[in-house]
């Protein structure tokens, strides 16, 4: 057998082949083909529907195709909205038991519930000094100058932190805490500027039902807790067990005709009186029931230990 070597086929006489077939394969190796009708992918120069419609497909007008788009990609926005939606409301109605509270507080963390959730997080304190008593902490928020409503003062304890805790408006459970409370508020630097009486808002409210007070807090010892019932004592309301409280009347030993909580007027959040610091008054320190809207100049946030 002779030894032949492999000549490339373009490389060979003219003569070997049909002029076709030659054609052909040279331009194969050269990497193009003009026998397609269609141009490459790496062409261009012709729209999606232009390729579509060469190949057969269905064929929609460009314009048709982009009004397409966009009421679509709303579409999708909307879907997504609405699942996010479901979501938070499912997630916010899961919240766990805790004391028997007020239908517009429920959960072991009423109020922490609606705020901010502290654990890991540095202090939030906004300026005002804290003060340590019995294990808890305290900041007294106002001043003379100040016009608060029970639901300012609500919403801002529960979104500050300290130690790791969320706050929540004092609830007052000893005389000694009440009194504590009260100092704070004498000691205060802008107690003096004005005049009349300084009051400060508490963490009880009637707001569930009429003549039941309870705390409404987000510690788990006192949140949700009843601890007077029955309204007025004209009425025969009274304390809960055993419960602390000192509303201005006969009962806690005050000669000064009131009768709190009187629930005059759907007066259905708790203040104390913190009273004049140069007269020292005979009823400072007392709870009274005062329409929930009322403005007034002081509340105490409690942290717990």
């Amino acid at each position: 057998m002779s030894d032949t070597s492999y000549v490339p086929v373009s490389e060979r006489p003219s003569n070997e082949f049909s002029s076709g077939l030659l054609d052909s394969a040279s331009k194969m190796e050269m990497g193009s083909s003009s026998s397609s009708p269609f141009p490459s992918s790496s062409s261009s120069g012709f729209t999606s529907n232009q390729r579509s419609q060469m190949s057969g497909g269905l064929q929609l007008p460009d314009w048709l195709t982009e009004s397409l788009q966009k009421p679509l990609v709303k579409i999708g926005i909307a879907v997504s909205s609405f699942v996010l939606l479901i979501v938070i409301i499912v997630n916010a109605s899961s919240g766990g038991g805790g004391g028997s509270g007020s239908g517009g507080y429920s959960g072991p963390t009423r109020a922490g519930g609606s705020g901010i959730n502290c654990a890991g997080m540095q202090d939030m304190l906004f300026g005002e000094p804290v003060t340590a008593h019995n294990g808890h902490y305290y900041q007294l928020i106002g001043g003379s100058f100040a016009s608060l409503t029970w639901m300012d003062a609500f919403h801002d304890a529960v979104h500050r932190c300290h130690n790791g805790h969320t706050g929540y408006l004092a609830s007052i459970q000893s005389m000694e805490e009440n009194n504590f409370i009260l100092q704070l508020i004498k000691e205060s630097k802008t107690y003096l500027n004005g005049a009349g009486d300084k009051f400060c808002w508490l963490g009880a409210i009637d707001m569930n039902t009429e003549g039941t007070f309870e705390w409404v807090t987000g510690n788990s010892h006192t949140d949700g807790v009843v601890f007077w019932t029955g309204g007025s004592p004209n009425n025969g309301g009274a304390p809960v067990n055993g419960q602390f409280d000192y509303f201005e009347n006969s009962a806690n030993g005050f000669t000064t005709g009131a009768n709190e909580p009187n629930s005059n007027g759907e007066e259905d959040c708790v203040a104390m009186r913190g009273g004049h610091k140069m007269t020292g008054g005979t009823t400072d320190g007392t709870w009274n029931d005062v329409a929930c809207y009322s403005r007034i100049n002081y509340f105490v946030v409690e942290f717990d230990g």
